[in-house]
């Protein structure tokens, strides 16, 4: 039996997204969509994440898939 997609998500530059670093949930903004490089075809995101307290920046790739639309 197939198994079920999950349907891509697709988040746009400047995006506030919320995910999980280090067991805490953290908030960031999607500065580029690098396209299916994941597992599978999956889409990645380079977020920018501003470190609480300092004027430190720090950027990285996320799987969309671990990254939600910030309320």
């Amino acid at each position: 039996m197939p198994r079920r997609q999950e349907p891509k998500k697709h988040f746009a530059v400047g995006t506030k997204v919320r995910f999980k670093l280090g067991g805490r949930d953290v908030t960031g903004t999607v500065i580029e969509d690098r396209g299916p490089l994941g597992t599978a075809g999956g889409q990645i995101l380079r977020v920018r994440l501003q470190v609480s307290g300092t004027d430190d920046v720090i950027e990285f790739e996320v799987p969309a898939t671990e990254v939600r639309v910030a309320a």
